[in-house]
């Protein structure tokens, strides 16, 4: 099976799995421009030839704002043709973002990066709600599901994760992750074989943030015992026991 009929069958899973897609949807996708999003882009607007009813889309970039060079700013055209190619309506919104996640590190703020998140999903939600969007569409995969667990667990003693489909503001949006089956190294082969257009991230904490520290972790200590590791961890998220569980 080539690669893109299995990420075409996974995120069809997924689709159908999670109910993911309805008729006259309008789905604003987070496009980062880093793998993930790409991958997602792309197969949403594929997606759209394959079922027999409307949706719309269209891909949001936010501009964290974060110190860099023009190389950015290339880059970001380089995902607006991207979107043209797809028929996809693309948006570049500046933000502030980053200046305050610097400003919180600077007061010695031990998680800039939640920061960061928290006014990113702000204007996400914002953008959605004065648009009409009822869904945002992230790029988690597989592997981001993992890792999240373990950092919830570990850092802040729950047993949680993110979800497939998630409720927001009593329904009038839903978060939606079709990548949820996929694993990061298959998205990152498609996108090379594709040739899409990466856009490097210019946040100065991207290599030294706790996720990366699990992803790291995880791939060195824990998925190097056994090779099914991987999978084992990944099907026992889903398949938790109440009974076994304290309450």
């Amino acid at each position: 099976m080539s690669l893109y009929h299995r990420l075409k069958r996974l995120i069809g899973r997924a689709l159908h799995r999670y109910q993911m897609l309805a008729p006259g949807d309008r789905i604003l996708i987070a496009l980062s421009g880093g793998a993930d999003s790409l991958v997602l882009t792309y197969f949403l607007a594929e997606w759209r030839k394959k079922v027999r009813f409307e949706y719309q889309l269209a891909a949001v970039h936010l501009d964290m704002n974060f110190p860099r060079g023009p190389e950015y700013e290339e880059g970001v055209e380089r995902l607006a043709r991207f979107c043209e190619t797809l028929e996809v309506p693309f948006h570049l919104i500046s933000t502030d973002c980053g200046p305050q996640a610097l400003e919180a590190a600077d007061r010695g703020k031990p998680s800039p990066c939640f920061v960061c998140s928290w006014h990113r999903r702000k204007h996400l939600f914002k953008m959605a709600g004065k648009e009409r969007y009822n869904k945002i569409a992230f790029g988690h995969h597989r592997d981001d599901l993992v890792v999240t667990f373990f950092l919830n667990m570990c850092f802040h003693g729950e047993l949680s994760t993110i979800l497939p489909v998630q409720e927001m503001f009593k329904g009038e949006i839903y978060l939606i992750r079709p990548l949820i089956l996929v694993e990061k190294e298959a998205l990152k082969a498609f996108v090379r074989q594709k040739g899409f257009p990466l856009l490097e991230n210019p946040c100065p904490f991207s290599g030294e943030t706790r996720r990366v520290f699990m992803e790291r972790w995880l791939e060195e200590h824990l998925y190097t015992i056994n090779p099914k590791v991987r999978g084992s961890v990944f099907r026992a998220i889903f398949n938790w026991r109440p009974e076994y569980l304290p309450r």
